[in-house]
């Protein structure tokens, strides 16, 4: 585990294998890929660079508006630019990230732009209250 500091990384509790597609890759292909891998957002790369995001949410709104999404591609309906983190960022700076954005998604990505992982709000908030927890056990075992 990288340790800064004694801080954690947002790349340790982060997914390394992420499911991306292509911009130009059918709405169709986009939900199986997300039903297959049960997830609930696909990053959309150029090359190794994210460049967008299409999520469950974006389709749903799509279909409430009375849009078929089989008519679309991901990068008709992507949020752009995907927000990023560089991957020697700690678990704090992406918390401070999510606060500012107010996004449930970042993707992180090494110097040169190439994602390497994506972390969720929902993962940096499961890291804490694990944390918290053991450090709440761990105190116990001390003064038992």
């Amino acid at each position: 585990m990288n340790i800064m500091r004694n801080k954690i990384l947002a790349i340790d509790i982060a997914r390394k294998n992420v499911v991306t597609c292509r911009p130009d890759v059918h709405l169709r292909n986009v939900a199986k890929m997300m039903v297959d891998h049960w997830i609930s957002s696909i990053i959309v790369v150029e090359g190794d660079k994210p460049v967008g995001i299409v999520t469950d949410g974006i389709i749903l709104r799509l279909i409430a508006k009375g849009r078929n999404p089989l008519e679309f591609v991901a990068a008709d309906i992507m949020a752009s630019p995907v927000h990023t983190i560089q991957m020697n960022k700690t678990l704090e700076e992406a918390q401070r990230a999510f606060k500012k954005t107010k996004v449930r998604r970042i993707a992180i990505v090494d110097e040169k732009g190439k994602l390497v992982g994506i972390v969720t709000k929902k993962d940096v908030d499961r890291y804490e209250v694990h944390s918290v927890a053991e450090r709440i056990i761990h105190k116990r075992h001390i003064h038992e």
